[in-house]
């Protein structure tokens, strides 16, 4: 490697980051389509569709830890019951599919009522801080986990979407064809980038403004005429959404729902993908998600067996210890380097030329 090896690929690659920072959308455009080819993979032969599954959880995941980082990283305030406005996504839809609606609407009725249940949080989370909001967020979420198991229009242990689901009222997409699985993939990926171009257009917002001020000193925010009824409510509608597009993902491409699973073991797992990829990075949630589920069941699972979640435990610690702020910022320490790297190999040519 020499300088000018360096200085050749800034020179290919100049032009096409700068457009890329000039037009932030568009990058993760360019990153969904990239995750795209993904689905193409298992008809290749190159990967299985249960390595593509654990993908589609990934996926899921950053869904629901954009929607937290919202509360964690952007307002300052915290929730432990993020797993039952996911069940409320998978479930609801699944259920309102069952009944006969089409999916649209079940997808705007479960929207609707999960945004209403955060809205509430909201206006309790104005009387309560600190410890008592998160003990009040984890019965919220263990209050909905009792309705999903104990309620019977549930089903029992599990849901099953007969017939996959029909979009706009004749797509018919199900799990059990491979091309429509892939499909399916590709619906998922689609929607996590919408929902990153949503987050990256709330927080350059006026509403994102507001939520950083808030976090930072609410006395401060209130100082500047920051109402904080109006962005807690907006904090916590938003993260209830993100968490129920998650559960609407789950629903769609998995099209079996238990009713087991969402306990505060998830909601804690959403949060260390937090804490583990980045607070406010929209890039780190899918990060956090890739490290958190995508490294232990992809390749740890294989060579560790069933101790390979403790590598979970173990990240989280080293990522505090070393990147408080999460481990996307690693890359401020590799343009650093490249940096030093590229400095160096100058003055190297430099004495050389003397």
């Amino acid at each position: 490697m020499n300088v000018k090896f360096l200085t050749k690929i800034e020179e290919l690659l100049g032009p096409f980051s700068a457009k890329l920072r000039k037009h932030p959308n568009l990058t993760f455009v360019v990153f969904g389509l990239l995750l795209c080819l993904v689905a193409l993979l298992p008809h290749l032969g190159l990967m299985n569709f249960g390595t593509m599954s654990i993908i589609a959880y990934i996926t899921i995941y950053a869904v629901t830890a954009l929607g937290l980082n919202i509360l964690l990283g952007f307002s300052g305030l915290i929730s432990l019951g993020t797993a039952g406005f996911v069940g409320a996504g998978a479930l609801g839809t699944a259920v309102f599919i069952e009944m006969g609606l089409p999916f649209e609407l079940a997808v705007v009725l479960v929207l609707t009522i999960s945004g209403s249940i955060g809205a509430l949080i909201g206006l309790f989370s104005l009387k309560v801080e600190g410890i008592y909001l998160a003990i009040a967020t984890l019965f919220v979420g263990e209050i909905l986990r009792q309705i999903y198991t104990q309620v019977p229009i549930f089903g029992g242990n599990s849901i099953q979407i007969d017939g996959g689901i029909k979009l706009l009222g004749f797509i018919e997409l199900s799990q059990i064809f491979k091309e429509q699985r892939s499909m399916l993939f590709v619906l998922l990926v689609i929607i996590m980038v919408l929902m990153m171009i949503a987050m990256n257009n709330i927080i350059k917002s006026k509403t994102g403004r507001a939520l950083l001020a808030m976090s930072r000193s609410e006395h401060a925010a209130q100082a500047m005429g920051i109402s904080l009824l109006k962005y807690r409510l907006t904090a916590f509608v938003l993260a209830t959404l993100f968490a129920t597009v998650g559960g609407i993902m789950y629903a769609m491409y998995f099209q079996t729902i238990p009713t087991t699973s969402w306990s505060l073991d998830l909601s804690l797992f959403i949060i260390a993908m937090v804490v583990v990829g980045g607070f406010k990075s929209i890039y780190g949630t899918f990060l956090g998600a890739f490290i958190i589920h995508g490294i232990p069941n992809l390749i740890l699972k294989d060579l560790l067996g069933d101790i390979s979640y403790i590598f979970s435990g173990v990240l989280i610690i080293l990522v505090i210890i070393f990147y408080p702020n999460g481990f996307v910022y690693i890359w401020v320490d590799i343009k650093k380097g490249y940096s030093k790297l590229k400095n160096r190999l100058q003055k190297d040519v430099t004495t050389d030329g003397k």
